[in-house]
């Protein structure tokens, strides 16, 4: 099975583009184009709204 990855930015998940060796990564929320080193796997995105949960409880 494919890891899944998801936008840094709105955290849904990314469509991947594959083509000649290349891959990219597409937000159809976001519409962008999303690069590789800011591409999240589902326990980052866990991480970062778990860190932004615990903020708002402060």
């Amino acid at each position: 099975m494919e890891e899944q990855y998801y936008c840094p930015d709105c955290g849904n998940k990314l469509e991947v583009l594959a083509g000649c060796g290349s891959v990219s990564y597409f937000c159809n929320t976001c519409k962008l184009i999303i690069s590789r080193k800011r591409i999240m796997t589902e326990a980052q995105l866990t991480e970062k709204i778990s860190k932004m949960v615990i903020e708002e409880l402060k």
